[in-house]
């Protein structure tokens, strides 16, 4: 009798034998797909990891360049402090290939405001390993803009006041960015002694390093005639006084080096007005952001320099600047826009 049993079980046993060697063959192949798709995600995770850390040194070193970057003269100082910030933050970035970047001043004009901006760009790249199949590395590339904060101020003027044969004018304008004289044409007139005063409210926009500035223009017997002045300055002439500059007579009388026209008094505190002489400085108040004077009422106090003989009086123009409490109605500080 032909026994049956034996080389069905040999088939069964090749069978088998056949299947165990599919499987392995399918487990490696899964397990290559597997490798090499852990490895691409390391390299992603990496790069992903480098940019992120590249945006952080871009946005810091951004923030410090606007920081410094507070009139147009100050270019070259922004430039450095965004690039002396970059360079040590790169000596901490992760394994890289090397970083290349560019640091670029810019200023802008919005009304009234100079906006003052620093754009950080910078690029690296990381080598991949699996990934290199495909691309021997991988490159990242941030950008970071940041801008001087701007302030919408409010100030209400009043009270004006005059006491003086000359004619008398107060403007205000923004001081300019290289501490010059304003042009005309941003001078806003405020009050005169030669038509009637009213209260003024001044909502501007500017940023945290402008201030507002005022300016005294003075026609030499306006009001009523007396001829040349202390000063030789003929009858019907004017002068112009501008509050941010030391002293404020130097458009005008060149030979003057104290402040001989302005005093500026914040209402509440212990000092009180000096008549009869010159200042060897400046008022704190004399340019004014009410972001800093936020809360107070300034007094100025105006004397033109006219007159047969100078009374150092300081009554020639009188006015209050009060800064409202909530004038900073816009962003604080320096801020990302990009």
């Amino acid at each position: 009798m032909i026994d049956m049993q034996r080389p069905l079980l040999a088939l069964a046993a090749d069978f088998r034998r056949d299947r165990r060697g599919s499987f392995v063959i399918w487990l490696a192949a899964a397990l290559v797909a597997l490798i090499l798709f852990a490895g691409t995600g390391l390299d992603l995770m990496q790069a992903v990891d480098l940019r992120a850390q590249l945006q952080a040194a871009a946005d810091s070193a951004a923030l410090a360049g606007a920081t410094a970057y507070t009139s147009s003269s100050a270019s070259s100082t922004a430039t450095t402090a965004a690039k002396n910030y970059m360079d040590a933050a790169i000596a901490k970035l992760t394994v890289n290939n090397g970083v290349t970047y560019t640091t670029t001043p810019s200023a802008t004009t919005s009304g009234n405001a100079t906006l003052y901006k620093v754009t950080v760009t910078a690029s690296s790249s990381i080598s991949n390993s699996l990934m290199k199949m495909a691309a021997s590395s991988t490159s990242v590339q941030v950008t970071a803009t940041a801008q001087n904060a701007t302030y919408t101020i409010s100030s209400t003027l009043s009270g004006f006041s005059s006491s003086a044969a000359d004619a008398n004018y107060i403007y205000w304008y923004i001081v300019p960015s290289d501490g010059g004289v304003p042009a005309s044409s941003e001078l806003t007139l405020l009050y005169s002694n030669v038509s009637s005063n009213t209260t003024k409210t001044i909502t501007t926009t500017i940023t945290a390093g402008q201030k507002m500035g005022f300016a005294l223009k003075n026609v030499t017997g306006g009001i009523t005639a007396y001829g040349r002045n202390g000063y030789g300055a003929a009858q019907g002439t004017s002068h112009w006084f501008y509050s941010h500059l030391t002293p404020p007579s130097s458009q005008a009388y060149g030979s003057v080096s104290k402040d001989c026209n302005l005093q500026v008094l914040v209402s509440g505190s212990s000092s009180s007005l000096k008549s009869g002489s010159c200042l060897s400085a400046l008022p704190a108040y004399a340019a004014v952001n009410c972001s800093e004077a936020a809360g107070k009422t300034l007094a100025f106090y105006w004397n033109d320099m006219g007159g047969t003989s100078d009374d150092y009086d300081y009554n020639d123009a009188a006015y209050k600047v009060a800064c409202s409490t909530n004038s900073a109605t816009s962003q604080v500080g320096v801020i990302l826009i990009k």
